[in-house]
């Protein structure tokens, strides 16, 4: 119950993308149940569908004590690891769109998830085809060509209503000022970050989108970079701290690879009480 409250009121969040989850897996590493007690958003990186009961099981656990378990994508064209291909849907944009984001949601409310993370990311180029992550949904441009975008998230939004989370992570500085009232919080890609970067990415994303600090989470990758679990404390928490709390949190992308640590989350655990420290 103390966890469950903490949970409800305002502090910084610790949020991460946990990666190949998979309850009875080898070791500590697939295993969400393991995350600590007090961690805020977890975000489901692949393996979100076609859960058995263990993940159900494992999922609901977890929940319980108030962490929220999103699942997301990244999205370029309507139908995205749902259905894909624009021929699966109707002809009419709008119709289609709107039927994407419904199958979405549906998806969600299916197994009981938290809310959605659209991993938003036009101006990063794409490892599987020339150009960037964008086409016939997420457009290809920063500043036109952005109705289609909008509707999605307009009717993610809506369809989610207001006790589901909706995040938006990847390219802020592309997203249309229009769209920002959809998400909650604006997660970024501010990996290898530092103070000044931490700085830099505030002012460029407040210029553009008018929106509040507190919806800013700034992340760090552990992807094969033990490096960046020791240092991830006292970077990232350590900011939030200096900014008297006035940041929306701090996460991490693979946040299991600190599992590999002999304690298990040492350095989630150690930037958590750092962010937000036990009331004495």
């Amino acid at each position: 119950e103390n966890l469950r409250a903490y949970k409800s009121t305002k502090h910084p969040i610790m949020f991460g993308w946990f990666n190949a989850w998979q309850p009875d897996g080898a070791g500590k590493y697939p295993r969400l149940s393991l995350l600590p007690d007090s961690m805020d958003v977890v975000s489901i990186w692949g393996n979100w569908h076609s859960l058995s009961e263990e993940k159900i099981k494992e999922l609901r656990s977890v929940q319980a004590k108030g962490t929220k378990v999103i699942i997301g994508w990244i999205i370029e064209d309507i139908g995205d690891q749902i259905k894909w291909g624009r021929d699966q849907w109707p002809a009419d944009d709008t119709q289609a769109i709107k039927e994407y984001a419904q199958a979405i949601v549906d998806t969600i409310n299916k197994y009981g998830y938290d809310g959605f993370d659209y991993d938003y990311e036009p101006s990063y180029a794409s490892p599987f085809k020339p150009g960037n992550h964008c086409g016939n949904l997420t457009s290809c441009s920063r500043d036109y060509n952005k109705e289609k975008e909008i509707l999605f998230m307009k009717t993610m939004r809506e369809l989610l209503g207001p006790d589901k989370l909706v995040h938006l992570n990847g390219s802020i500085h592309w997203l249309d000022p229009r769209a920002a009232q959809y998400f909650d919080r604006f997660v970024v890609q501010s990996y290898n970050g530092s103070a000044s970067s931490f700085e830099r990415w505030t002012n460029d994303i407040q210029n553009r989108l008018n929106i509040k600090p507190e919806q800013l989470v700034f992340t760090e990758s552990f992807q094969n970079k033990p490096g960046a679990r020791s240092r991830f404390p006292g970077t990232y928490a350590g900011y939030v701290a200096s900014k008297q709390g006035n940041v929306g949190g701090i996460g991490v992308f693979h946040i299991n690879e600190d599992a590999f640590e002999d304690e298990a989350y040492v350095n989630i655990r150690k930037a958590i009480s750092i962010m937000n420290p036990p009331v004495k």
